[in-house]
């Protein structure tokens, strides 16, 4: 999705991508100031949900920043390794 000319660049989030930092302590700062959720999420281009998920992870683990992600599964370990081993004991290894 391309910018259109003369719109700010904040606008363009797509709608997986986080909020930054600066974002979200906006979020709460206007929060404890007794804004309404509608008003906030018009001002910061997200929806009423992201801000009450925001308010949410803040009263949870207070970071700004954002929670490491658990990633993808390792393809290949040691467990699978023994696994296969054991299921064909006289596999051998191939030189290339």
């Amino acid at each position: 999705m391309q910018r259109s000319c003369g719109t700010e660049i904040s606008g363009n989030r797509g709608r997986i991508d986080e909020l930054t930092e600066s974002q979200r302590a906006g979020i709460l700062s206007a929060v404890e100031a007794g804004e309404s959720m509608g008003s906030i999420a018009s001002r910061f281009g997200c929806t009423r949900r992201c801000i009450y998920k925001t308010i949410e992870r803040w009263n949870t683990h207070h970071p700004i920043g954002s929670l490491p992600q658990s990633g993808q599964p390792k393809k290949l370990t040691r467990r699978l390794l023994l696994r296969i081993a054991r299921q064909h004991p006289r596999i051998e290894y191939m030189h290339i």
